[in-house]
């Protein structure tokens, strides 16, 4: 299937501003960023030298969004297979230059014309359908924070595990894995927020928080997400969410 240039040209100009203009401009290629990337710490070849990564957006600009098929595969490579968003590298650059950015506005390209890759687009399929990126179902939510309620409360026998619980202090969201994989992190928390005296709650509805929207570069899917942690705090009158990571 040929690429959509037209879509491509225009995220593009959705996407152009005086800030991202400016950080092309005064990147100096110097390679300091490179110290903080864990890519080229592991592996220290150019291409995994911040900086770098940098050149598919480049390349886009140039060619006003007029790119080839190969030239895209090779964008999609570099900014979804050599980044992790972490913005480390902008920790040693001299000039400040937000480079993980600029690699999101890159990766939104590729979701204009459907090339987020297979993984990350499942897990985002997965938020948007089932509410959080690991297709947990509400029973089974229910069921880990019951056991892990349970596992607690053979050490604090008073303590409590509240959902939904209105005009308390913190809303407390995950990570999906917290509760399909790791369910001890769960146990940690309620024993930590217990033990603390924390007025606190969970939610049934918006509390996966990692927002898969933001990674993949997918700004509509992004708003989305967060809008249902918004929603959920402001639905149970909250003070301030705690999110995950």
């Amino acid at each position: 299937m040929a690429l959509d240039t037209i879509k491509i040209s225009e995220t593009l100009a959705a996407k152009w501003g005086a800030r991202l203009g400016m950080w092309l401009e005064i990147c100096a290629r110097c390679g300091l960023c490179a110290k903080g990337c864990h890519f080229f710490q592991s592996d220290p070849r150019p291409e995994h030298v911040p900086a770098y990564r940098l050149k598919p957006l480049r390349q886009v600009l140039a060619a006003k969004g007029n790119i080839s098929e190969a030239d895209m595969a090779a964008l999609v490579d570099t900014v979804y297979g050599t980044c992790t968003m972490c913005q480390r590298c902008t920790m040693y650059c001299p000039h400040g230059i937000n480079i993980a950015f600029m690699v999101r506005a890159t990766r939104a390209l590729a979701v204009s014309v459907g090339l987020t890759p297979k993984g990350l687009a499942s897990g985002l399929a997965n938020a948007l359908e089932m509410g959080n990126n690991l297709s947990i179902t509400a029973e089974e939510y229910q069921e880990t924070l019951d056991w892990q309620l349970e596992e607690v409360q053979e050490e604090m026998p008073e303590a409590a595990c509240p959902v939904d619980q209105e005009g308390v202090r913190s809303m407390v969201t995950f990570h999906p894995r917290d509760i399909k994989f790791y369910p001890g992190n769960l146990y940690s928390y309620l024993k930590l927020y217990n033990a603390m005296g924390e007025d606190f709650t969970f939610t049934s509805q918006g509390w996966d928080s990692t927002n898969i929207g933001l990674f993949a570069g997918d700004d509509a899917a992004a708003g989305t997400l967060a809008g249902r942690v918004v929603a959920a705090g402001e639905r149970l009158k909250v003070q301030r969410v705690v999110t995950a990571e």
